[in-house]
């Protein structure tokens, strides 16, 4: 059974397609997707030597290790992308994500990605808009006290400026009740450093106090649209 994030991930595979999944660890996702039936193959990659052997373990217990590929790869770099038509990237800082999709062409050719960033997520977004690429949707995940972020991406192109609220929050359904809990702690989080930062920089705590006022702007907003009560 995946985790919440992973099932996040698989929840937006095309239907019937081959997927890559990159940093493929124990290749618990890939197994998952080939024993639903949701691809037809999977590209099961990684850096190095030992979770490639973790993987190829995993697919040979669950009898699946015939529909999958497994290669060791540096991102995407070993990967010709042939008939490839989704890529996962789950579980990475935002600077790997921006790093492996800097150094492949190929998903510029329709590929649905679907990247679930650990950190560095602000960065991430503005790189994906500043070059070329759409995020569709986006969907936050609680999973014990953690929140996890998974982007639907695609590229067509079109560069984009984010706003810096716009960076920090992302494309959200703001009603979806994890998505409210995810605001109350940034917004906390970004109270607090202004805060801390009054002393030291000014102007970088009234903008940490601007992003807390926007969301809480937001927040009532949506508030007023649905008629929703708001819980601390």
């Amino acid at each position: 059974m995946l985790n919440k994030r992973l099932q996040a991930c698989a929840a937006w595979v095309t239907t019937g397609g081959v997927v890559c999944d990159v940093g493929t660890d124990h290749a618990y996702l890939a197994a998952e997707l080939l024993r639903r039936e949701i691809c037809k193959h999977v590209i099961a990659s990684d850096i190095r030597e030992g979770p490639l052997q973790a993987a190829k373990r995993t697919l040979e217990q669950a009898g699946l290790l015939e529909q999958a590929t497994l290669k060791l790869s540096d991102g995407l770099q070993q990967i010709d992308g042939k008939d490839v038509t989704d890529v996962v990237i789950a579980g990475m800082g935002g600077e790997t994500i921006i790093h492996i999709l800097a150094s492949c062409e190929w998903i510029q050719n329709g590929v649905n990605l679907i990247l679930q960033p650990m950190t560095k997520i602000p960065l991430l977004r503005q790189w994906l808009a500043e070059n070329g690429y759409a995020i569709e949707r986006e969907n936050i995940v609680k999973e014990n006290q953690f929140f996890y972020t998974v982007m639907q991406v695609h590229y067509d192109g079109k560069q984009r400026k984010l706003t810096s609220l716009e960076a920090e929050i992302g494309v959200q359904d703001w009603n979806a009740p994890a998505v409210q809990a995810y605001l109350q702690r940034k917004k906390r989080r970004f109270q607090e450093i202004a805060i801390q930062m009054q002393k030291g920089n000014q102007l970088e705590a009234e903008t940490y106090q601007w992003l807390a006022k926007e969301i809480d702007v937001y927040m009532q907003k949506t508030e007023q649209d649905t008629g929703t009560e708001r819980k601390m």
